[in-house]
């Protein structure tokens, strides 16, 4: 009767494969093993596993490059990136941590958290400061080979140059942006569609592809007034500033090419001390900043030129105790700036005239930055220029704070900085928002929050395994700490996977962009 039924049972000298006899599971492994077998695969399979293995389990780990005199750069990038995710992360969860120690939050407690405390705070409240270090760097590294080759007298090679940077900064800016905002915009808003607090997807992955387009077609438009960012990464607004900076110094030097180095350097002196003083220009005037130091720095190395300072240059140099002393003093001071309160809500005289130490600092901001609404943020940016000057300039004296930023730690961040600025927003969005929700950090308030994340809330935080207490200063409860050594970890691998995926990208594209325009006749 079976064989009846089953007659390719019956008969072993059928002419049927017999591997379709064989199991879904062994069928698999059969076609797995075979797949290795085409060059093509196997190729493929290995690029994947290679591009998402992280840093650490690379088995071909290149040689170390040799650590250059803006080495410590680098890695002050890197840790300024890594305080701007705190950062997001902390006021993302608690209201109004930016204001001043002691002041009075909205739910009527005092702000006494010692992650309020100046200088302690810088890691979870400084983002703005971050941004402004990103900008005195910039300065400092990106117009270093145009004042090299104006030094050496190379005028032909720096105008070839300033043409090369032109061309090339824009995509190197803004490359990554756009790549990365189209994968948000269609792997994650359509293809995986997966529940995030921001931004708003549209209805089918067609709108949305053309709502991305004009989204980034504002975006390229670095001249706009309006808010500067992408709608599908808020943090972008700093990139747009990046390019007009940048192209400012490029256009400033090829208008003073021809001067004499003092001279050149002397009406540099006179537009920054414009800027900071007779603009509300704060972001700007950081980008002089850095150009300053940089090329006093290279002349500084070359001794070429004399400089009305040079009398007191010498009188430190003699002096190396005093000088230290007063490096120390002046990174000190800038660390101290660089926790001025804040806040989008309090006018600016309620904010600082409340602060012991900021009384009489707020009375000294020059009145250039008084323009704008009654609730205006210009003030804010004044004293972080100095902050972010002093910061650098003492980094870059002080032998032993160098040496921080000049370890293998500080320089793994440099290397992902940008991507990790770029990735952090949309990761908080897709993985801490949940991991928030899980822990008891965030609750939902509203339908929307309700309705996406009502069902993770208090998850972890109610099971019987979870070992954390409730409570605790603000920005240091155990279970918010959970959460941020839970987040950094995969900010940072996300990090190298967008430096692989486009950050290195751009800096191939925009170098073959500038060829290209070169062969065009």
């Amino acid at each position: 009767m079976r064989d009846q039924e089953f007659p390719l049972l019956a008969n072993g000298n059928h002419n049927m494969d017999q591997e379709k006899l064989e199991p879904p599971r062994t069928r698999l492994g059969a076609l797995w093993r075979r797949l290795p077998s085409s060059p093509a695969v196997r190729n493929a399979l290995s690029a994947t596993v290679e591009f998402l293995k992280p840093e650490f389990l690379q088995r071909k780990k290149a040689a170390a490059p040799r650590k250059g005199n803006t080495a410590w750069l680098d890695g002050l990038r890197g840790g300024a990136a890594l305080t701007v995710c705190i950062m997001h992360l902390t006021v993302y969860t608690h209201t109004d941590m930016e204001l001043c120690y002691g002041d009075r939050l909205p739910n009527g407690q005092l702000n006494t958290s010692p992650a309020a405390l100046p200088i302690l705070r810088i890691p979870f409240t400084g983002g703005h400061y971050s941004v402004m270090l990103f900008f005195v760097i910039s300065g400092y590294v990106v117009p270093r080979r145009l004042i090299t080759l104006l030094h050496e007298g190379r005028k032909d090679d720096f105008v070839e140059a300033v043409c090369s940077a032109i061309v090339r900064r824009p995509g190197r800016l803004f490359i990554p942006v756009a790549l990365s905002t189209l994968f948000l915009a269609v792997v994650m808003g359509h293809i995986i569609a997966l529940p995030v607090p921001f931004p708003f997807y549209k209805s089918n992955i067609v709108w949305e592809l053309y709502n991305w387009f004009g989204d980034m077609c504002l975006f390229l438009f670095y001249h706009r007034f309006q808010l500067l960012f992408t709608w599908y990464n808020f943090h972008t607004w700093t990139i747009p500033v990046e390019l007009r900076g940048s192209l400012w110094l490029f256009v400033w030097l090829f208008a003073t090419h021809q001067m004499a180095t003092r001279s050149r350097v002397l009406l540099t002196c006179a537009k920054l001390f414009y800027l900071v003083f007779w603009t509300p220009g704060g972001w700007y005037s950081c980008f002089f900043c850095g150009m300053l130091t940089s090329e006093l720095d290279l002349l500084a190395e070359s001794g070429q030129v004399r400089l009305p300072w040079d009398g007191l240059r010498n009188f430190f140099i003699r002096r190396p105790r005093l000088r230290m002393f007063v490096l120390h003093l002046t990174l000190l001071i800038g660390l101290y700036l660089a926790c001025q309160p804040s806040s989008d809500g309090k006018p600016r005289e309620e904010l600082l005239g409340e602060c012991y130490g900021w009384k009489t600092l707020n009375r000294l901001i020059p009145g250039s930055y008084k323009d704008g609404p009654p609730n205006n943020t210009h003030y804010r940016w004044y004293y972080l220029i100095w902050a972010a000057w002093f910061t650098v300039v003492g980094v870059k004296e002080i032998p032993w704070v160098r040496w921080i930023f000049e370890t293998n730690t500080a320089q793994y961040l440099g290397r992902h900085s940008f991507a990790l600025y770029l990735i952090h927003g949309p990761m908080i969005g897709i993985f801490s928002e949940r991991v928030f929700y899980l822990t008891g950090v965030k609750s939902p308030i509203d339908l929307d929050s309700f309705v996406k994340f009502g069902h993770l809330y208090n998850k972890w935080h109610d099971a019987p395994w979870w070992p954390f207490p409730d409570g605790g200063y603000a920005g240091l409860e155990p279970n918010f700490l959970f959460c941020v050594a839970l987040s950094i970890p995969l900010f940072l691998y996300v990090a190298e996977l967008g430096t692989k995926a486009f950050d290195a990208p751009s800096i191939k594209t925009s170098n073959w962009m500038y060829r290209k325009m070169k062969e065009v006749r």
